[in-house]
């Protein structure tokens, strides 16, 4: 992977000694073994670390970016979460709290100007996300991990503030064309569409597909029976799961004997999901469940159904291929980049066309369902996670 460099600023590949030292001093006053250790990390620029997304973020986002920081320790002199700097994850009580309060700041940091934001430190920072951009000083030599432009392009899907904070965000990004990594190419087109390409680097490191799900035990969770469809994702309504349910009821499935289970934590439209989820005969709604548990449901469903109205990436239909499923999945977007021709593209706004995939998927034979999952389970184990990890190493090192 080779990064372009900025015509029109140089930046600086090693750090100043002194400043790097003073920022080590400061985090680990009274642990000199760990501020060897930090010192003679590498060659390569340190940076800081803004895993703040960790506060308010157990989604698929948090997971990816938690094993860029522990698998490249070297490259991190620290990482701050929010206004909380170290080496380790605050606990469960501290995320809690601090979250809300950040999340509360962060609107009110809207009106900074550029100038009066304060900058920790000469380290460059790279930012999980964009939104954390306005927590700080950014500049060119930053880099900014890009999900997708959801909150801008797809304002109906979040809530006014959150889109409010993310304009700031991606203005704040415009204007100072630091470094941006992608998670697909869609989300890479998107942006581009949007602020244009005239920054540091637009590079696209692909996600991976978490293989430790395929291992292990399986549980039937409470009051499971074949045959079901299956839904895995957050209570959120991008993930459109209100539509589905529709499609569930108006496909017929249900009067031939089939259940439709979704599972996963909560999200912007808990509280809708679940009310429509018990009102729907023939619809099952676990939660967030254990992982023998989701392995059994993944091992046993007919098919996965997850025609998503927004996604960065679309591991959710990678996942599910690991397990033998095709995916019935959105036309548009990262999900059609993801699966390609292995999965059943449907219209995500379309209730007719998503009980049309559903029953496309209920009567492919089984030949054809184990051809297109082999082939997308062959795409999936290519996207591993030491690909990913080499791909940040090799930016690190060398933007």
């Amino acid at each position: 992977m080779s990064v372009p460099k900025t015509s029109t600023t140089e930046i600086p590949t090693k750090q100043n000694d002194s400043k790097l030292s003073g920022l080590i001093s400061y985090l680990y006053p009274d642990d000199e073994q760990r501020r060897s250790e930090v010192r003679v990390m590498g060659d390569g620029p340190k940076y800081l670390g803004d895993f703040s997304l960790a506060l308010i973020n157990r989604t698929g986002a948090y997971y990816i970016c938690r094993d860029i920081v522990n698998e490249l320790p070297e490259y991190f002199a620290a990482t701050r979460y929010w206004r909380m700097l170290g080496s380790n994850e605050p606990s469960w009580l501290v995320r809690k709290a601090f979250g809300k309060a950040m999340l509360a700041e962060l609107g009110s940091l809207r009106t900074y100007s550029m100038g009066s934001r304060k900058r920790l430190g000469e380290l460059p920072v790279l930012y999980f996300d964009p939104l954390y951009v306005l927590n700080s000083d950014l500049d060119a030599r930053d880099i900014v991990l890009c999900h997708d432009v959801g909150p801008v392009t797809h304002t109906d899907l979040f809530p006014p503030d959150t889109t409010e904070n993310y304009k700031e965000a991606y203005g704040l990004i415009k204007a100072r064309k630091p470094g941006i990594v992608f998670v697909s190419e869609a989300s890479k087109d998107a942006f581009v569409e949007l602020y244009g390409d005239d920054f540091r680097f637009l590079e696209v490191i692909p996600l991976y597909v978490r293989t430790e799900l395929t291992d292990g035990p399986a549980v039937p969770p409470a009051d499971i029976k074949t045959p079901f469809f299956l839904t895995v994702g957050a209570l959120e309504v991008r993930k459109n799961h209100q539509r589905i349910i529709e499609a569930f009821v108006k496909s017929g499935l249900r009067e031939e004997g089939y259940s439709y289970v979704f599972c996963g934590p909560r999200g912007n439209s808990a509280k809708e999901v679940k009310v429509l989820g018990q009102e729907t005969e023939g619809v099952i709604n676990y939660g967030y469940l254990k992982d023998e548990e989701l392995r059994w449901l993944y091992r046993n469903a007919t098919a996965f159904v997850l025609p998503s109205l927004l996604e960065g990436f679309g591991v959710p239909p990678l996942e599910a291929a690991l397990h033998g499923l095709v995916s019935v999945v959105s036309k548009h977007g990262a999900q059609r980049e993801a699966v390609g021709d292995t999965g059943i593209l449907v219209d995500e706004k379309s209730v007719d066309d998503i009980a049309r995939g559903m029953l496309e998927a209920a009567a492919m034979s089984a030949e054809e369902k184990h051809e297109r999952a082999r082939r997308s389970e062959d795409y999936a184990r290519s996207l591993s996670k030491q690909r990913f990890i080499e791909s940040w190493r090799q930016l690190l090192s060398s933007a």
